[in-house]
């Protein structure tokens, strides 16, 4: 019959799951900023996280290998006049944190995760509305913020109320060795499978999906130093015993010898 103290690390053995992908994670404040409307440009379109749908799966075509990171997406190749966000390269996300259920963390994490056979380099960034209004501002195309309007925030004839609303921009950059296809050329570059979770911070340092993984190692360590005593105490008998043995067979040998 096995023992309590042999069964619990076998449960443990069991509950873990291989994992087999990378990660790059970005903390950030939740903080109240002036308000953007942006319902006429194509910010409005981009994906969004929330409460209720905090998790989502995309893909991305990687840039070029060796290509700088910060460089990414940050000149007109790759991109169409008519849409400054469109690079291929890149995706942007809205990150709307304004839900009820959220108003009481001010820190939220956003976790990237991507299979470890897919060779690339991520890079995250948290923009706010006036920063992503300062950014189009700065682009040759302007007829993109026509139909964008910046209110302060006590303002209230265009009706717009601060916000903890949050855009992330996610890069992607190749970082494998390909090798040649029979006609010669560079195999293809696919584009990299991604997760996105989008999570409130507890305490400001532990994201909510490891809540009940640090609860369970808690419980854990709780049982095993609860168990110690009684483990210490189960294995004294036999240490005693042991040495008791030791004992006798040693006498046994020196009587031999006399």
């Amino acid at each position: 019959m096995l023992h309590p103290f042999i069964i619990l690390p076998l449960i443990v053995l069991f509950i873990c799951q291989e994992v087999i992908a990378n990660t790059e994670i970005i903390n950030f404040l939740a903080a109240e900023e002036r308000n953007v409307d942006f319902s006429s440009t194509t910010v409005d379109s981009w994906p969004i996280l929330n409460y209720k749908n905090n998790q989502g799966h995309w893909n991305v075509d990687p840039a070029l290998l060796d290509t700088p990171l910060q460089q990414v997406c940050e000149s007109e190749t790759g991109t169409d006049s008519e849409n400054p966000f469109s690079c291929l390269h890149e995706l942007w996300i809205t990150l709307d944190l304004d839900d009820e259920n959220w108003m009481s963390y001010s820190k939220f994490t956003l976790r990237l995760s991507w299979p470890a056979s897919s060779p690339a380099d991520f890079l995250l960034e948290i923009h706010s509305p006036e920063a992503i209004l300062t950014r189009l501002s700065r682009l040759p195309h302007q007829s993109a913020i026509e139909d964008a309007s910046i209110t302060e925030p006590h303002l209230s004839r265009t009706g717009l109320s601060p916000t903890r609303l949050k855009y992330a921009r996610i890069r992607v950059v190749d970082t494998g060795v390909r090798t040649p296809t029979p006609d010669f050329h560079a195999s293809a570059v696919h584009a990299i499978p991604f997760i996105l979770i989008l999570e409130q911070l507890y305490f400001g340092v532990l994201p909510a999906s490891l809540l009940p993984t640090v609860c369970f190692l808690i419980t854990v360590l709780t049982c095993a130093a609860l168990a110690t005593p009684w483990i210490l105490s189960y294995l004294d008998h036999f240490i005693k015993q042991a040495r008791q043995e030791l004992r006798d067979f040693s006498t046994a040998q020196e009587k031999k010898e006399h």
